[in-house]
């Protein structure tokens, strides 16, 4: 009879050939963000946009991607993404329902990455369900530029009777007038402003202070880095797809100058004409954060 640990054996290993055959078959791609979320607040949509690259090279079409959210307390939602724009391109609108630092994936094609953790924050009380701005009546206002036009024309007249009569108590109760009529007109116009501005509801992004190693890690991952290069220095780094037969390099302690990495980031085949590194879009910023990370010690 076989031993139930030899059953298990077995199990496990077709488990894992039903998982690395794929990838071995050339069942695997690159998948790249746009761009590092930020400002992301609870209850209000958020859209992520991506690539996927099979073998990190040729944009994959027909797919259909999803975004899987878990948040600290264990709640999650499932959202599908669609195509958009260039061939390989990808987008979903999510809603994260509550704030907190919340674990995401991207699945496509045979891969599911992790990316790095997604801060959400609270809504702001101007923004929060149930709560809104009161407009600015227009009777009040209708009635505030009587009041001004009433006290100036108040002023004139007085202003007429006291030449007429050359009273003392005229004179006095017309500059009164004329004061009150013109201070109110100078007030009075600048107050839509500030109505205005308080009519827009105030959103506080929640964007945290990165240093430039931090932030190249996150991108690190988000670009699909660790897709192709194994790099110790990831925090969690066993979490993540690591392709290892593609010959990339190991960067764990891997340095170089800045100048030679900004060729290879910037356009790998400027570097290596027959790299098989993708160009990856990267801008300027992010090039130098992911410097800064590739060269930390």
């Amino acid at each position: 009879m076989i031993s139930k640990f030899r059953i298990s054996l077995v199990l496990a290993l077709l488990l894992t050939l039903a998982i690395a055959v794929p990838v071995y078959a050339g069942g695997w791609a690159v998948i790249t963000l746009d761009e590092l979320p930020t400002g992301v607040i609870a209850g209000e949509l958020f859209t992520v946009g991506f690539t996927v690259l099979q073998h990190g090279i040729t944009p994959m079409t027909d797919l259909d991607p999803t975004i899987l959210a878990v948040s600290p307390d264990g709640e999650k939602f499932i959202v599908l993404a669609k195509p958009e724009g260039k061939p390989g391109h990808y987008a979903a609108t999510l809603t994260f329902p509550t704030k907190g630092k919340w674990n995401w994936t991207i699945q496509a094609f045979t891969m599911e990455q992790k990316m790095p953790v997604l801060s959400v924050a609270a809504p702001s009380i101007a923004s929060a369900p149930g709560i809104k701005a009161e407009p600015v009546k227009e009777s009040s206002t209708s009635l505030s530029l009587i009041v001004r036009w009433l006290a100036l024309g108040l002023g004139l007249i007085g202003l007429t009777l006291a030449f007429r009569r050359k009273s003392r108590l005229a004179v006095a109760l017309t500059a009164l007038c004329l004061t009150v009529g013109i201070g109110l007109f100078i007030t009075g116009s600048a107050v839509p402003a500030v109505e205005a501005g308080s009519e827009s509801p105030v959103k506080v992004a929640n964007v945290e202070s990165l240093s430039q190693v931090e932030l190249g890690q996150q991108l690190f991952v988000a670009k699909g880095c660790i897709t192709c290069h194994t790099n110790a220095k990831v925090s969690n780094s066993s979490d993540y797809w690591t392709i290892d037969f593609t010959g990339a390099t190991n960067l764990t302690n891997f340095s170089a100058s800045p100048e030679i990495l900004r060729i290879r980031l910037k356009n790998p085949k400027d570097a290596k004409s027959d790299t098989q590194m993708p160009n990856l879009g990267l801008s300027d910023a992010e090039i130098e954060a992911l410097i800064a990370f590739i060269n930390s010690k």
